[in-house]
């Protein structure tokens, strides 16, 4: 495998697992009983970000036929 695959996989990973513990219910009922004010989106942007990254590092960044 290259480096290019792996890295792609494992940022599909971390971004569904970002994206899911985000969206969880469980954390929306804690996160309001504990913070009532303010939700942070930064994380989720990463999340997201990162699932976008490694679905292009397995797609657009493919062994193909070589340009003459």
């Amino acid at each position: 495998m290259k480096i290019a695959t792996v890295a792609g996989i494992i940022l599909i990973g971390l971004g569904i697992l970002s994206l899911a513990y985000y969206a969880s219910p469980v954390r929306f009922m804690l996160n309001a009983a504990i913070q009532p004010h303010g939700i942070n989106l930064v994380p989720p942007i990463l999340g997201g970000i990162a699932l976008v990254g490694g679905i292009a590092l397995l797609f657009v960044i493919r062994p193909g036929k070589q340009k003459s």
